[in-house]
């Protein structure tokens, strides 16, 4: 099975939640985009969103090393906020940003950008045994499903991608909590209501929450958790 969409998940959250350097752009979304690229949609306030193409390998056809990607983002989102990209085509309302085209143009370096931060993150990350450097699957219950991918929906739900076999489902999640509002904590364990849903065991467990009115271009089914305790 495919674990390139997982080891880019990995690499690029340390982006959720918090704005990309020197921008004001937020990750708010993830996903593969067929075999050839993967997609992330950039947010801002003050400046247009975005949605950003990231080639899976180079010119040459050897697979990118996912760390590239922390550097072409940032790059990306600044040029961004300076105003400085241009000529590049608009989908429902985004300007689609091709990176290998900014890499064609010298606006973002072909080579890995390392920071100071990104050096601490991969030290700590080498010494915690963090899946990303150790090839371990990224998942709770490998068996049941992988994480390909996230779509933060609204500011209260989070749509998350999970790969089960040859198919991808879309499992929604609130990421607040339905009485105080407040951003859910870490030990309400999404993983474990994910696992009790993909029960083999009880497959009219999972069929309970499907939503038969929505459709995702990249998932073949969407389940509703957000309001199951």
């Amino acid at each position: 099975m495919d674990d390139f969409p997982s080891r880019v998940l990995l690499t690029l959250r340390r982006f959720i939640g918090v704005p990309l350097p020197g921008t004001d752009y937020y990750l708010h979304a993830a996903y593969p985009a067929g075999e050839a690229s993967y997609r992330v949609h950039l947010v801002s306030a003050s400046s247009d969103s975005l949605v950003v193409v990231l080639p899976r390998t180079s010119p040459g056809g050897e697979e990118i090393g996912t760390w590239w990607y922390t550097g072409a983002l940032r790059a990306t989102a600044r040029l961004a906020q300076r105003g400085g990209l241009s000529g590049f085509p608009y989908e429902h309302g985004h300007a689609v940003i091709d990176v290998e085209d900014l890499v064609v143009r010298g606006e973002v370096s072909q080579d890995i950008e390392v920071t100071a931060s990104d050096a601490l993150d991969y030290v700590v990350g080498d010494l915690v045994g963090d899946p990303l450097w150790h090839g371990a699957a990224a998942s709770a219950a490998p068996d049941l499903y992988r994480l390909v991918g996230f779509d933060l929906r609204t500011p209260a739900v989070v749509r998350v991608y999970l790969a089960r076999g040859d198919r991808v489902i879309g499992v929604d999640l609130a990421v607040r909590d339905d009485e105080s509002g407040q951003p859910r904590m870490v030990g309400w364990w999404a993983s474990a209501k994910v696992i009790a849903i993909l029960n083999p065991d009880a497959p009219e467990t999972l069929a309970a929450h499907r939503v038969h009115v929505m459709r995702d271009p990249v998932c073949e089914e969407i389940y509703d958790l957000t309001r199951w305790a």
